[in-house]
Order: C-alpha cells, then structure tokens, then sequence
C-alpha cells in the first residue's frame, strides 16, 4: 500500500475539528476560511504516521515557504512548473497535469502547520472543485528522523454531484490522495536531502538567480556543514 493512503481496518471514532484546530486563536478571516470546510466537510481524509529522514528547522523552513520550496524543487527539475504568492499571501500554481490551486498557511505552532487550500483537479469524467483544511502535525524522533501525520477536510463545491455519484465519491477520495501526496512530497524530498546531500542542496542555491536565491539563503544557512 502506498504510504500516503490511509490505514486499512476498524477505524478509531474520528476526531473533531475542534480537537485538531484552535478556532479561537486563527485570525477572523482564516477562521472563516477554515469553518466554512471544517462545519460541512464532504470527505475527510486521515493519513497514517510517516518516518524520514530529516530535521524539524528544514522542515518548518519549507512549509513555512512554499513559493521558496517549489523555487528550490524547480532548480533540482522536481518539478516544472512555477508557484507564485498572490496579494493575499496564498502560493498558487498550476502543474499542468490537471491540478490547480492555492495554498495558506492559516496556522503554525510547535509541531503543527494548519493550511487552507482551495482548487481543482481535472478528471477523465470529472472536474472536482473545492476547498479544503488540513492539518499537519510532526515530531523529531531522533535526531536525524522526522515523523509526521495529517488529517486533512475537503468541501466540493458541488455536493449534490457529490453525493448522487459513487463513482465522483471514489474520484473524489483519489484526488485528495494524490493532492495531498503532491503538496507534501518537496517538503519531504527536500528535507530528506537537507540531512543526506546538503552540499547538493547548496550548489542549487548558488546557481539560482539573484531573487530567488534570496528567498533560499534563510534555509542554505540551515545546511549542515557537509
């Protein structure tokens, strides 16, 4: 089974979105945000705990930066197309593959990132368009080990589709696995090569342009020196 699908079994009684987000500390706007997916969620997602390699400082510094991340995944051809912050401090992009989107960052505190996403992903029958919530929460096993899990509430914007359909449903849940997989894989990968090949991670820096190397040199400082 591929390790960002959830676990298969007698699922524990879920928990609720009070339990996993702090409503009143998110400003009014990112509470609305959030509670307009969270009071009505469609589908809801639970993925497994996940080990890596890596260290918390460069795994906060990338999902805290996600135009910086997807910058640094470009230069090493992880991926090829380009995420650009809009004036509402959301990072956007389009990969060309069917899925588009936006992603804010609504909440961060020690071992916990809270983001609201809103897009689409483009099927061979269905266009699925939403908003979603997920919350991220990570700890550093040991030094040099990551371990993270994720919950993560999806609203289609079309639930009458929604619940007429089998087939949207069994779409539905695909495309959020895919989706997630795809935002968390850079921060990953990244993290992963932060810890394993940092001087790799460093000529990439180097050679970006000017802009963008800017952006990078916050987390080129988190390298270790080797």
């Amino acid at each position: 089974m591929l390790w960002w699908l959830p676990k298969i079994g007698v699922a524990a009684a879920p928990t609720r979105p009070e339990e996993l987000i702090p409503f009143t500390q998110l400003t009014a706007t990112n509470r609305a945000l959030v509670r307009a997916v969270t009071d009505h969620y469609t589908l809801r997602r639970e993925y497994p705990a996940r080990q890596f390699p890596g260290e918390t400082a460069s795994l906060e510094f990338l999902m805290d930066h996600i135009e910086a991340c997807s910058l640094l995944a470009h230069q090493l051809k992880l991926i090829t197309y380009r995420v650009t912050t809009d004036e509402q401090g959301r990072a956007c992009a389009n990969d060309g593959e069917g899925s588009q989107g936006c992603i804010l960052l609504v909440r961060r505190e020690p071992g916990k990132r809270i983001y609201y996403i809103a897009g689409s992903r483009r099927g061979a029958i269905f266009t699925a368009r939403g908003r979603g919530v997920a919350v991220l929460e990570y700890k550093q096993v040991v030094p040099g080990k990551l371990e993270y899990t994720a919950t993560v509430f999806v609203k289609v914007d079309n639930p009458v589709l929604a619940a007429l359909t089998e087939m949207f449903a069994l779409f539905l849940k695909d495309t959020v696995d895919k989706n997630f997989e795809h935002v968390m894989r850079h921060p990953l990968k990244l993290s992963t090569l932060a810890l394993e090949e940092p001087q790799k991670l460093r000529e990439a820096i180097r050679d970006m342009p000017e802009g963008a190397r800017q952006k990078l040199m916050p987390f080129f400082d988190l390298l270790p020196p080797r």
